[in-house]
């Protein structure tokens, strides 16, 4: 039986950790692995609860790089990769690692390691890789001590290949949920619709657009409600912004800082449509989440997002704000079976293409049976 170690060098709890958790809790070989990641407080008392072998190194928290290209992060990312050699050594050594699993893509720069400790490296890639990008410009220098890359989207596939990663040795799985199991009940679309919003405040959730929907929708006359959860501030001059914008057009949204978990079904459940604003997105974990609780999404027609709305079925996809009347115009007629239907399509995309199941079987064949 394979001995896996997975690096998870991230500094928040997003979709990519959440998915990482639940496939090792259910995977059926817990026991086989061994985690190492940043000593960040939040961090690791997220990983502690799954009560495996666990490893902190402060030498793994990220510090801007692939964020910022000023020069000083650059260099102490370097040197934080060069101390955080000492940590694999110990590790690998210590429990007679086989494969090293990167979850994050940023992960991919310990492939050197894994080749020079002669193992197998998987790593996962959670990000849209553009050409003028740091992500770039470290996969192509660690491509060659990569064995296999899991893409979470066909639109990160084709990412890699645009910089010639070779096409065989990516595999896409996607990320996937636990279904739901209770019955779907009857909502009804009422005069006043409600949406949220879920996502960090930068520039990549790009959080301004959806205050712009809603301004769309209050300029038509709609009753609406409306609450933004922002989970962590980013950009703080960018939620200065919209905190300004929605007093100036008084504009009926809510912002919550932030909600556990295990409350974000009751979230879904009381709104009609999740809005996804992003301006580049892998594969959201949150408009899983929202379909495996029957809310149909509203998202901006990037990346992966195209791979799990089909318009129409389960939401509705724009390509940019001027669209924003069109996508209201279909939401004011939409009768009550309508929107059920709709809503039954989003629990059918999740156990259709979007399930656990077919993630912890495809890569459980990987991780302990392939190699």
């Amino acid at each position: 039986m394979n001995k896996v170690l997975v690096i998870s060098s991230t500094s928040i709890i997003s979709g990519a950790e959440y998915v990482l958790f639940d496939y090792i809790k259910n995977s059926g070989y817990k026991n086989s692995f061994t985690l190492l990641h940043s000593d960040l407080k939040d961090v690791t008392n997220f990983y502690q609860k799954l009560n495996i072998n666990c490893y902190k190194c402060k030498y793994l928290n990220p510090v801007g790089a692939e964020r910022k290209k000023d020069i000083f992060s650059i260099i102490k990312k370097f040197f934080y990769f060069l101390f955080s050699f000492f940590c694999f050594r110990k590790i690998i050594k210590q429990n007679e690692i086989d494969i090293v699993f990167g979850n994050n893509t940023g992960d991919a720069i310990y492939s050197f390691y894994t080749k020079i400790f002669k193992k197998i490296h998987i790593n996962c890639i959670q990000d849209i890789i553009e050409k003028n990008s740091l992500l770039n410009f470290s996969l192509k220098i660690f491509d060659p001590f990569i064995n296999k890359y899991i893409a979470v989207s066909d639109a990160v596939k084709n990412s890699l290949i645009a910089i010639n990663i070779n096409p065989s040795k990516i595999q896409v799985i996607y990320n996937g949920l636990k279904l739901k199991n209770n019955k779907l009940k009857y909502k009804k679309i009422d005069s006043e619709i409600s949406f949220g919003f879920v996502g960090y405040i930068d520039d990549v959730k790009n959080p301004m657009e959806f205050v712009d929907f809603i301004e769309v929708l209050k300029n038509n006359s709609i009753k609406y409600q409306a609450k933004m959860v922002a989970g962590k501030i980013i950009n703080n001059k960018l939620y200065e912004n919209i905190i300004k914008k929605i007093k100036e057009l008084k504009l009926n949204i809510e912002i919550i800082n932030h909600i556990p978990r295990e409350k974000m079904d009751l979230f879904y459940e009381n709104i009609n449509f999740l809005v996804i604003t992003s301006k580049k997105e892998a594969l959201p974990t949150v408009i899983l989440e929202a379909f495996n609780n029957r809310t149909p999404v509203i998202g901006k027609k990037v990346g992966g997002i195209q791979e799990i709305i089909n318009d129409n079925e389960n939401g509705f996809l724009y390509n940019t704000k001027d669209e924003f009347n069109v996508i209201i115009n279909k939401i004011i007629k939409l009768n009550n079976k309508k929107y059920n239907e709709m809503r039954a399509n989003c629990i059918k995309t999740i156990k259709e293409k979007f399930n656990m199941q077919d993630k912890i079987k495809k890569l459980n064949t990987i991780l302990f049976q392939e190699l």
